[in-house]
């Protein structure tokens, strides 16, 4: 008699002895029967998730896996894209910076005002008077360098401009000209006064735009690299999004780039005005203008951090796999929209080749679907298996054995 009929014999006789406890003993033998049913191969193979169990028997040259462990590659045809992510700031943007020491005599704007361009913003006097009357030739070849305006424009690169008033300049000249130098060491008292007449100067608005940081007032000493005010003409906007250098040949001048807000629901649209290749460090700058339209006036705002997207090349074909086909990746930063990756994100995962060899192929990773928590990856033929088992390294070159 079997271990297990010799059981339910004790079971009986236990249960004819003591009536009491029938109804527990039948139940106790229910729960016995159970638990000696031997377990499905389906159940063995799956997770709590219905993914397939890592249970492959490895060997010197072999791997033996069953057939839940293989998936055939599916065909999905998908459009290359690459990520941009930025700042929202205005095209047109301007710091009046002082080159030398400075006094402010009036402050004509007030600070947040919209001027049109040609405004008077600021008038302020040279701090420097010259001691030596034959200290000629640096006052009149310095002259026109002596205010400087620090522009970021759409290259983000800073230009000077003289601000000076084309008049007081002109009228400088000739008080140097029409005098020379014996009359300038006589009446050094004159030639001053009329150098600090000269010497007042009024700052204007470049362009129509807002008026930003303005910091000084009547009357105030400044130092030179002293920022007057910021100068910012936000009806025109735009960002810059920083690539790898290898996606030069991807992206060009006039793109369409769409692109989503922080704390906005709607979408937006750009184009690329400019791509820009630098050394420190390497990089690619892309300058994407917002095109503006009644939702980006209504919805942008400078410093508002943006993410987009622009497409390239020509359709492709990849497959859909599940996460655990997928090895040596964060796939975290993708679960989350627009579901795709910022920068080029590759993974490991194991491919059956014609020779039922095991090879161990990176891929990129291109887009997750939250609905069916699948992934959508490049980089892999046709005529290919993908192996779902998790390997050891050492599995790389062995021999596929399916039971």
């Amino acid at each position: 008699m079997t271990f297990f009929m010799r059981s339910l014999h004790y079971m009986r006789f236990i249960c004819l002895q003591t009536a009491p406890l029938k109804k527990s003993v039948y139940i106790l033998s229910a729960l016995f029967l159970i638990a000696c049913q031997p377990t499905s191969p389906t159940e063995a193979l799956s997770s709590d998730n219905n993914e397939p169990v890592d249970i492959p028997l490895i060997s010197t040259d072999s791997v033996t896996i069953t057939p839940d462990h293989i998936l055939s590659i599916k065909p999905t045809r998908y459009q290359p894209s690459l990520g941009l992510q930025g700042r929202i700031e205005p095209i047109k943007q301007i710091n009046l910076m002082a080159a030398q020491p400075l006094t402010v005599e009036q402050v004509l704007v007030s600070d947040n005002q919209w001027v049109k361009k040609g405004t008077p913003l600021l008038t302020v006097r040279r701090q420097e008077i010259l001691n030596k009357a034959i200290g000629f030739d640096d006052t009149e070849t310095n002259i026109e360098a002596e205010l400087n305006t620090t522009a970021s424009n759409a290259d983000g690169a800073s230009t000077s401009d003289n601000t000076s008033q084309p008049s007081v300049l002109n009228k400088k000249t000739n008080v140097i000209n029409d005098n020379n130098r014996a009359e300038l060491t006589s009446n050094s008292k004159d030639r001053t006064t009329a150098k600090q007449s000269s010497d007042l100067i009024t700052l204007r608005a470049r362009f129509s735009g807002r008026v930003e940081n303005l910091s000084v007032q009547a009357g105030q000493k400044i130092e030179a690299q002293t920022v007057l005010l910021k100068l910012s003409d936000e009806t025109e906007l735009h960002f810059i999004s920083t690539l790898p250098i290898e996606a030069e040949s991807q992206i060009s001048v006039g793109q369409t780039v769409n692109f989503t807000a922080e704390d906005r629901v709607d979408k937006f649209t750009g184009q690329v005005s400019k791509v820009q290749a630098v050394k420190q460090p390497i990089q690619l700058l892309v300058y994407v203008n917002v095109i503006n339209n009644e939702v980006s006036r209504n919805q942008l705002a400078p410093d508002m951090q943006v993410t987009g997207r622009v497409d390239y090349g020509q359709i492709e074909v990849g497959t859909i796999v599940p996460k655990i086909a997928l090895h040596n990746v964060d796939l975290t930063q993708i679960q989350v929209p627009p579901y795709k990756p910022l920068r080029s994100l590759t993974a490991n995962i194991w491919i059956i080749g014609q020779d039922q060899r095991l090879t161990r192929q990176p891929i990129e990773v291109i887009e997750y679907d939250p609905l069916t928590k699948q992934y959508l990856i490049a980089g892999i033929s046709s005529d290919s298996l993908i192996c779902l088992a998790n390997l050891p390294i050492e599995s790389k070159g062995k021999k596929v054995v399916v039971s």
